[in-house]
Order: C-alpha cells, then sequence, then structure tokens
C-alpha cells in the first residue's frame, strides 16, 4: 500500500538533507520506500521513539560510515518528516529530537479538527 509523503515545516527536504551531500542518492531512496512500503519498509533499521519522543518514528541509514536519521510519523496512508539529521553527541541528538517534537506539535494543530493535509509540503 503506497502512502502519501509529507513534510513539516517545508523547510525539512532537501534543505536538511542538503547538509550531507554524498547521502542524497540514500535519503531519496529511503523516502521513496517509505512512501512505496509505508512506515516500516524491509531492510532499514527503524524504530518507534515512544511516549517520551512523542512517538516519533526513526530510520537509521548508514552512508560511508555515517549514520543519517530521518524522524517522521505515520498518519493513516499519511507519513510526514519532520527531521533529518546526522548522528552527533548526545546533545546534538536531544536537540535533533526536540525540534522534531517540537515540528510534530506544530503540524498536529493544523491537522487537529480537519481530515486534510492543508498546510503540509508534498516530498517529490
Amino acid at each position: 500500500m503506497s502512502h502519501r509523503l509529507q513534510q513539516w515545516p517545508a523547510s525539512v527536504y532537501p534543505a536538511e538533507a542538503n547538509e550531507f551531500p554524498e547521502a542524497m542518492e540514500e535519503i531519496d531512496l529511503a523516502l521513496r520506500n517509505l512512501e512505496r512500503y509505508g512506515p516500516s519498509p524491509e531492510g532499514y533499521q527503524i524504530k518507534n521513539l515512544g511516549k517520551a519522543k512523542g512517538y516519533l518514528w526513526q530510520m537509521n541509514i548508514r552512508v560511508r560510515g555515517r549514520q543519517i536519521r530521518i524522524l517522521y510519523a505515520p498518519y493513516s496512508d499519511v507519513i510526514i518528516v519532520f527531521r533529518i539529521h546526522k548522528k552527533s553527541s548526545p546533545q546534538e541528538q536531544q536537540q535533533a529530537y526536540h525540534l522534531a517534537m517540537k515540528r510534530k506539535a506544530e503540524a498536529e494543530r493544523l491537522l487537529k479538527g480537519r481530515y486534510t493535509l492543508y498546510g503540509l509540503t508534498p516530498i517529490n
């Protein structure tokens, strides 16, 4: 079952992914696989981060010895991407999670009471 892939805010992709030009091809493939196969595509390390991290999901991609993380959340047939970042120091990781949780809360406020994705930007 294919899913619609969205992002919040509009600057997530490609802006955040452009920080890792050597990984763009792998990031593009991972995003296409999320869209094609849903929130848990085979061949990727995926985990739900649970209540403490706002029920975000995390996909890990290893590219030339670096680990890239995509933070997202599934909503029925839609997957919203909130942050793309590299694995780094614990402090930077916490900042990335905090930013993604903040973005998720903003997107959910936009969606609350609506059944549309008005205001969210598709990832093409």
